[in-house]
């Protein structure tokens, strides 16, 4: 049977549609899913303190947890570069850097206890000072370190400008960070670009994105960036997506052994998992 992958996709159990989207995503074809820590503010925790996030991370393998009764999901845990913006606005940036520091080196303890199978950090997607920026790239390169000693990958939500792929490739490299192990979440279908770079993109199925992609190539992932937020239905994509989109590319030609490459290979080479067939 052919694996399809959404590489990245927000449950919450609290308030959303919780398991009912995930079995949307498997009606639909869906099989496996890397489910990606909520804010803390959508997670309904409030962040004062490093171990605050710990029922965030906590809430997050548990809803992987009772996804696993019905397809195969993998947790994706760490610090949004939101958190760090919005922290600072009360308790000066300084402090905020702090608890986001933490809260990075408790998401690297649940991945070397198995409770996830990669970090999530980045950089704000809409302009900021200076002063934020810089403390901004100096999480998201703490956060590579902290996958290069653990051998895992890292989601990173950053910008999108022309750029930013060269430049979370250098900060990598910087790392020491196999760039392999680098997965841009929300990525536009800059395949080849990527491929050069030695980044993986995960491809936001949008309009056309998926047609684009293939297109360059292979080398690539889909995701939806699924929210799970009733208040905002539809905001992004929904979980049906990837399965559809898959599915229809097969029936207007494309051969299906081109999506074992990118809902299989291409998630076991970036994260170290087995796509079970």
């Amino acid at each position: 049977m052919l694996p399809i992958t959404d590489d990245h996709m927000h449950i919450n159990i609290r308030t959303g549609l919780g398991m009912e989207a995930v079995k949307d995503f498997k009606r639909a074809g869906g099989t496996h899913v890397f489910i990606v820590s909520l804010p803390g503010k959508e997670s309904g925790v409030a962040i004062k303190k490093p171990e605050d996030f710990r029922a965030v991370y906590d809430q997050t393998v548990e809803t992987v947890k009772q996804a696993n009764e019905l397809v195969k999901a993998y947790a994706v845990i760490g610090v949004h570069p939101g958190e760090l913006v919005e922290l600072s606005d009360t308790l000066g940036l300084e402090r905020a850097y702090e608890i986001c520091l933490g809260g990075l080196d408790l998401a690297a303890t649940y991945v070397a206890e198995g409770k996830a199978i990669a970090l999530k950090s980045g950089r704000p997607n809409f302009s900021v000072s200076g002063e934020m920026l810089e403390a901004s790239n100096k999480l998201m390169r703490h956060a590579m370190d902290l996958s290069k000693g653990l051998d895992c990958a890292i989601q990173l939500h950053t910008e999108t400008e022309e750029n930013t792929m060269e430049s979370i490739s250098g900060i990598a490299r910087e790392a020491g960070l196999a760039p392999y192990r680098v997965v841009k979440h929300f990525s536009p279908p800059l395949v080849k670009k990527c491929e050069s770079l030695n980044v993986f993109p995960s491809v936001i199925a949008g309009k056309g994105a998926l047609e684009e992609a293939l297109s360059q190539g292979t080398r690539f992932m889909l995701e939806t960036d699924y929210i799970d937020d009733l208040s905002r239905p539809g905001s992004v994509l929904g979980p049906k997506t990837v399965p559809r989109k898959t599915k229809e590319a097969i029936r207007k030609g494309t051969p299906e052994e081109v999506f074992y490459k990118i809902h299989k290979d291409n998630p076991e080479k970036a994260y170290g998992v087995k796509i079970e067939t």
